[in-house]
């Protein structure tokens, strides 16, 4: 008889294809401009002692995974898209699923740097097992922020202490890939305004 995959078992599975390829694509900007040869050779065991990496590449190169959003609604609809090419439902289930709040962020790029800083935070709160050198990497295909607002981010909002990872990465999707190195082993950084970004949403 066939196992059918639970609903949980399928979105750990597309997760783990989404790590895979945006280990990869970074992979290839960070070869090209260190000229290197790493590649991925295979995924983590979370369940190994403290957990290892996401993915384990070659060159003693180990690389944790994370996915930033603007808010909780915008990763809903991330998946949700996913969900609706998979399966292709139809237009009306998807927003009856999904529905809009009819509310827009004031400033969605705030949004997505409080994401960075508390990811990288609460990253750095585990312990990981692994041989070599050790990834942090951020990942974001966000509809409206481009290379100038992660700069911005990189020079003005960055507010976290990063003491587990010997690099922290940043992978930005904007019709094409680039990659931005936000932190290396030691650093700490205090934004302006301590972290404490205002949230504002308004009506369409």
């Amino acid at each position: 008889m066939k196992k059918i995959k639970n609903n949980k078992q399928k979105r750990e599975d597309d997760a783990k294809q989404v790590e895979k390829s945006s280990c990869q694509e970074f992979l290839e900007l960070y070869n090209k401009q260190l000229s290197k040869k790493i590649k991925f050779i295979k995924f983590g065991n979370p369940n190994l002692g403290k957990g290892e990496p996401d993915c384990i590449c070659s060159d003693g190169l180990n690389i944790e995974i994370a996915i930033a959003y603007y808010d909780n609604l915008d990763a809903k609809n991330v998946w949700g898209t996913i969900e609706l090419l998979k399966n292709r439902i139809s237009k009306e289930d998807y927003k009856k699923k999904y529905p809009d709040n009819t509310l827009c962020m004031k400033s969605p790029n705030y949004g997505l740097y409080d994401s960075i800083n508390k990811i990288i935070i609460n990253k750095n709160k585990k312990e990981y097992k692994y041989n070599g050198k050790l990834f942090l990497l951020i990942c974001s295909r966000p509809a409206i922020t481009g290379e100038r607002d992660i700069e911005a981010y990189i020079k003005h909002s960055r507010n976290f202490e990063n003491i587990n990872f010997d690099e922290v990465w940043f992978l930005l999707y904007n019709n094409y890939y680039s990659i931005f190195q936000l932190a290396k082993r030691g650093d700490k950084f205090i934004s302006k305004n301590n972290g404490k970004i205002k949230f504002e949403r308004i009506i369409k």
